[in-house]
């Protein structure tokens, strides 16, 4: 059953043929910028590592602006 294309490849393939809407979508990773291929409308990040990138830099600036600072 091993037809040698990751499900990364069979993404790309199924986008090229038909596009946005039918179960693949192409996005650009909010965090890296890269883009990929899902199978899932809502998704904003291409892997796990860009997720949590992005979870800490919101954390940590969230923290940055609730905290009394110079221009206070």
């Amino acid at each position: 059953m091993a037809s040698g294309l990751s499900y990364r490849a069979l993404l790309e393939a199924y986008h090229r043929r038909y596009g946005d809407g039918r179960g693949c979508y192409r996005r650009c990773c909010r965090q890296c910028g890269t883009m990929f291929y899902t199978g899932r409308p809502e998704a904003k990040y291409c892997r796990p590592a860009c997720r949590q990138r992005a979870y800490r830099w919101r954390r940590r600036h969230a923290r940055d602006r609730s905290s009394p600072g110079v221009y206070s």
